[in-house]
């Protein structure tokens, strides 16, 4: 009898126990969080601010977005080797991806460089980003931290105009009447000059382009 009454205090001894371990690793209260600071900083921020007017109609800007939401190592690789891989980039984020408006699916992956990244580890990551990118066929875009920038020369970046409106003409320029107000460029007031476009679609077309490219790259068809 006796030693019944000691196995069911030793099972009422292991219950207590385990309670006690139970509500101890439920206590939400042993742990705490607080707010961390602006998801930017000021000059991340600045640079948010160009890039959304720059992509505006053609893209949707994403900041701080975790490489492995990108990137991900190919199958058939085995799973130690696609775990290291995995590793690689599971800590490591852009900062900022450009998506298409209408499915979000990623076009590109843009980095503000600031003096940080001509350093040590710093630089080593970057080196590691732009093969990364490279393999998987993703445009990486690097701009360099500045306090001000040109908003034309970011979207001509993102957004290349088409190969065939881009290049010069081979023909030679005819002198031709003064130009007036209708001539001018009406993004930076350069004068506007005619030219042929050499490959593609619109091979033999003359348009009218701004001579100031490619720091302007407005191009309208010619009336001609």
């Amino acid at each position: 009898m006796e030693w019944l009454i000691f196995l069911a205090l030793l099972v009422l001894l292991v219950l207590i126990a385990f309670a006690a371990l139970a509500k101890k690793g439920g206590n939400t209260d042993e742990f705490s969080y607080e707010k961390n600071e602006p998801l930017f900083s000021p000059a991340e921020r600045s640079f948010f601010g160009v890039l959304s007017q720059a992509a505006k109609d053609n893209a949707v800007v994403l900041g701080k977005v975790r490489v492995a939401d990108v990137l991900r190592p190919p199958k058939g690789m085995g799973r130690s080797n696609w775990q290291k891989a995995f590793n690689r980039i599971s800590a490591k984020h852009f900062d900022y991806v450009i998506c298409s408006p209408d499915t979000l699916s990623v076009l590109a992956a843009i980095e503000l460089d600031d003096k940080s990244h001509n350093k040590g580890k710093r630089a080593e990551r970057d080196r590691f980003l732009e093969t990364a990118c490279s393999g998987a066929g993703l445009p990486l875009h690097r701009f360099k931290a500045a306090a001000t920038y040109n908003i034309s020369e970011v979207r001509n970046v993102l957004f290349p105009p088409p190969e065939e409106l881009a290049e010069e003409s081979s023909l030679p320029e005819a002198p031709g009447p003064e130009v007036t107000e209708e001539q001018l460029c009406p993004k930076c007031s350069s004068p506007l000059v005619k030219k042929v476009a050499k490959k593609g679609e619109h091979k033999g077309t003359e348009f009218l382009a701004c001579s100031s490219f490619p720091k302007c790259r407005y191009i309208a068809k010619s009336n001609a």
